[in-house]
């Protein structure tokens, strides 16, 4: 019989999936982003740190929280066994909701970034972004269900 992972384990795995997800989506889309406009800068040094300890480690922070929040909505962390399809919804309107608060943040009231010209964008917010959490969060999660650790 197979041992179903424990939930440490499973919430390690979603957050461990997380970041790579993350990390490859930040590496595809960053040639949306316009890295000649400050503060961003076209230099591979503040690329890598920018991509990697801030941009993925973020969103590893994110998904973490959304699967917190979802298991106290649950009022336990069962449904990590057996994620069923108002947790897939919750997490998707969790990464919905973060992405856009983080966007319009970042674009619009910070300046932290903006999009070059290649950027899909929906009512001002760049496509990839917007979609980026929800998408990595439920993968890493259905994951998590599907796969265990060897021992």
């Amino acid at each position: 019989m197979e041992e179903e992972n424990s939930i440490p384990t499973k919430i390690s795995m979603i957050v461990i999936f997380g970041f790579f997800f993350n990390l490859l989506w930040e590496v595809l889309h960053s040639m949306l982003y316009d890295w000649d406009k400050a503060p961003l800068v076209n230099n591979i040094y503040v690329y890598i740190p920018r991509i990697v300890f801030y941009a993925s480690l973020y969103d590893a922070f994110w998904m973490f929280f959304m699967v917190m929040v979802n298991s106290a909505l649950n009022r336990n962390f069962k449904w990590l066994h057996a994620p069923q399809k108002r947790d897939y919804a919750l997490l998707i309107i969790g990464g919905l909701t973060i992405a856009i608060i983080s966007e319009i943040s970042a674009t619009m009231i910070h300046d932290e970034w903006s999009y070059n010209q290649y950027m899909p964008q929906v009512f001002g917010i760049g496509l990839t972004p917007l979609i980026q959490l929800a998408f990595t969060v439920v993968l890493s999660v259905y994951l998590s269900t599907k796969l265990r650790w060897i021992k």
